[in-house]
């Protein structure tokens, strides 16, 4: 395939059949290609009738024969090698060759009707001119052919005055055959191929006109109604065209017509060197800007001058000048409170550390009950109580400190002291300084005031060391702190854990495990998904340390949904592998309930996962508190009305729990672990959960005792009336595999424990 594609190729080249391949010369590639055509047929048509008629010039002994084949086949085959070269010439050899073709038929045939088929060859030879040469030639060789029409009408013939060829056998077959070939194959050939160029040249110059068309088209919407005012020159630099765009921006200072003027007629400034270059004019009476910017065309004999209006440009530029400028002064000052502001503190803290000697210390003073200040008095007054504290802090420090204010509700302190000993006294004393009361317009305002006190011994950094006193005044509420190392660590690793896991909730680093939940006889009623936290960072997280810093970031509710999600997923997988389903409890705090689109979300999640939602146990913490009690209180509600099971957890630890019992949808209770430890041995722990368990009686309430961890409290809380529990007695938490094995009840039927007789006597009491 690879040669006949090669061979293919080599053919196309050598005749020229696509007119994207150019010869040398200036001459068209399908005329060229159009000689060989006809050179070639030619070439091996003939040869048959050469080879057939020196055979029989030997047999009949004609000796000019053989010679003047031979002649004619060299003259063909010179024609060939040289078509490309020597083209004009090959071609008008060609045309000399037919007629010397016509002159030999004529001339060494005896039989008439062969004789006369000469002059019938020549009758080709204007369509070859035509082709090959042009209409000029063609025309040539029409009038020529008077000659030939002369003959054929007289029927000369030049074998009567030769010695003519002796008539073959077929020679009238031979003769007529090549006459048809060469009338119906060679030159229909060559005026197929030139036409085939004329379809290719017409369908070139359509796609031609169509980019010139575009092209125009382009021209009149980048140039002549182009918005941008534009300026055509050439190389003397004369102006040989302009848009309209141009006088309308120029007005006057274009000259009308401008084409043949200098560019330095209207732009004296715009030299041979500028690329680039701004001017200022006046037109109509107004200040001008103008941008000049010169690129070559294509041609590179021409350059287009394009010309904006960049007035409004530069006095933008002007005025953000001059705002820049104020900005800057204003960088190091806070205009609401008429103070220096934290840079400019810290701009006099690093100079401190080049200058002066002793320990620098930073004081933060805040005002606690800015916020009572703003909603009492207004937003406006706090700036002003600010500057009245630091003129008395003023007037107490003198030259010995630098007073700033470091943000809207705190001042900032940079003093240095010599004898460190006395630094607590020194800070004491300017804070006993401050007023309890500040007069504003009449008004007398109460001000509550605390300060954080950092020291640059660490080796900090200037802006390190005031955020060490904002830091130290936010960590309680005395009214002098002083910083510490490990409270802030502390801070950062809060603040990392919590940038952790926010990531750890989009890289499902997170997963779950579940601890059962059952009866006295270890019968298994339900289990308790617990949140666990892998960090591929820090490693194992406790529960204990990210719930909380995830409530305090807000990422709490995120936590719970991503809980939700999971657990349901989970429960649907263990429905479609044929195990036993049972309730899988879920902590939900009080923010949770504070989302308006809580119960939705929840609602659609069972739905999504089509399972039932009584498999969902919904545990309120006894601790978790809600902005709205009325709208929680209708949420659980709600959430009841659909099946969803609520249990009331950690029981007794707070005031609120029996608020939540009589006023939510509780279905079960469970008693805090911290009443359950040692039951056996505290009377009063006992008679805690006795009365626990007497009132839920009374409600008709379930109770499950958490955090059972000996089987003697088993024994004692099942003497109680309490039938179910959670905790080490009966399993630890465990995977989802684990679990699994649990709810198949073909292998496990249920969590069974050894049980002392007196416990199993008493499961039988209280089943």
């Amino acid at each position: 395939m690879i040669f006949i594609a090669k061979l293919k190729q080599q053919f196309s080249d050598y005749f020229f059949l696509r007119d994207d391949n150019l010869p040398v010369t200036n001459v068209e590639a399908w005329r060229i290609s159009a000689l060989r055509i006809m050179l070639v047929s030619i070439i091996l048509l003939c040869a048959i009738f050469v080879i057939q008629s020196a055979w029989r010039s030997v047999i009949e002994r004609v000796a000019y024969v053989i010679p003047m084949a031979l002649v004619f086949y060299i003259a063909l085959g010179s024609l060939l090698l040289i078509s490309r070269r020597f083209y004009t010439f090959s071609a008008y050899c060609l045309i000399g060759l037919i007629i010397v073709a016509a002159v030999c038929f004529n001339a060494t045939h005896q039989h008439q009707v062969l004789s006369m088929l000469g002059p019938i060859v020549m009758y080709s030879t204007p369509f070859v001119a035509f082709i090959l040469l042009g209409w000029k030639v063609g025309v040539v060789c029409i009038l020529l052919n008077i000659a030939p029409l002369y003959v054929l009408i007289n029927q000369l013939t030049l074998a009567d005055y030769i010695t003519p060829f002796p008539v073959q056998e077929h020679a009238n077959y031979y003769l007529h055959v090549i006459l048809f070939v060469f009338f119906n194959v060679c030159i229909p050939l060559a005026i197929a191929r030139s036409s085939i160029a004329a379809k290719r040249g017409n369908q070139f110059n359509i796609e031609k006109n169509n980019i010139l068309h575009k092209q125009a088209q382009l021209y009149h919407a980048l140039f002549v109604e182009a918005r941008t005012a534009k300026i055509i020159i050439d190389q003397k630099r004369k102006i040989i065209e302009a848009n309209d765009a141009a006088y309308a921006l120029l007005l006057s200072n274009l000259p009308t017509p401008c084409v043949g003027n200098e560019i330095e007629s209207v732009f004296p400034e715009f030299t041979v060197n500028s690329s680039k270059l701004v001017v200022n004019r006046t037109l109509g009476a107004k200040m001008k800007v103008f941008e000049l910017s010169a690129q070559p065309i294509n041609d590179e004999q021409h350059t287009m001058v394009t010309i904006q209006d960049v007035s409004a440009k530069a006095l933008l530029n002007k005025t953000l000048a001059v705002q820049t400028q104020v900005r800057q002064r204003q960088k190091l000052y806070d205009e609401s409170a008429g103070l220096p502001n934290r840079q400019w503190l810290e701009n006099k803290i690093a100079l401190h550390d080049d200058q002066a000697s002793g320990t620098l210390f930073v004081c933060a003073i805040k005002i606690n009950n800015a916020h009572f200040i703003e909603q009492k008095y207004g937003f406006l007054y706090l700036p002003k109580i600010l500057k009245k504290v630091a003129e008395i802090l003023n007037q107490n420090v003198g030259e010995r400190g630098f007073i700033a204010i470091l943000d809207k509700y705190t001042l900032g302190i940079a003093l240095t002291i010599v004898e460190a000993e006395k630094t607590k006294s020194a800070i004491h004393h300017i804070i006993a300084s401050l007023p309890r009361v500040v007069q504003i317009q009449q008004l007398s305002m109460h001000i509550d005031c605390k300060a954080g006190v950092a020291n640059n011994q660490s080796d900090v950094s200037v802006n390190q060391l005031v955020n060490n006193a904002l830091h130290a005044v936010t960590v309680n509420d005395a009214l002098i702190n002083y910083y510490e190392t490990g409270s802030h660590q502390r801070f950062i690793e809060h603040q990392e854990i919590s940038i952790l896991l926010n990531e750890a909730l989009a890289n499902e680093e997170l997963y779950v495990d579940y601890q059962p939940k059952v009866r006295g006889d270890g019968t298994l009623i339900g289990m308790e998904a617990l949140l666990r936290w892998n960090s591929p960072v820090i490693g194992r997280v406790s529960p204990g340390v990210f719930i909380p810093i995830a409530e305090q970031s807000g990422l709490v509710l995120k936590l719970t949904h991503w809980l939700i999600n999971h657990v349901c997923a989970q429960i649907k997988q263990w429905q479609g592998q044929g195990l036993q389903a049972l309730p899988v409890a879920i902590n939900i705090s009080g923010p949770d309930l504070d989302q308006t689109d809580f119960k939705k979300f929840l609602i659609n999640c069972v739905v999504e996962h089509d399972i039932k939602p009584q498999l969902l146990e919904l545990e309120l913490t006894e601790s978790a508190k809600t902005q709205n009690i009325p709208d929680a209180i209708e949420t659980v509600r709600y959430l009841a009305s659909f099946g969803f099971c609520i249990t009331l957890d950690d029981f007794g630890v707070g005031y609120s729990g029996l608020s939540k019992l009589t006023n939510f949808p509780v279905q079960r209770v469970k008693i805090d672990r911290q009443f359950i430890k040692n039951i056996q041995r505290d009377s009063k722990n006992a008679q805690v959960v006795e009365a626990i368990v007497a009132m839920c009686r009374v409600f008709k309430i379930d109770v499950l005792a958490e955090g059972v961890e000996d089987l003697r409290e088993v024994d004692c809380l099942l003497a109680m009336g309490c039938a179910s529990f959670q905790g080490f007695a009966f399993a630890k938490p465990m995977g989802k595999d684990q679990i699994a094995k649990l709810l198949n009840t073909s292998l496990m039927p249920n969590l069974k424990l050894p049980l002392t007789s007196q416990t199993a006597s008493l499961v039988h009491k209280h089943p």
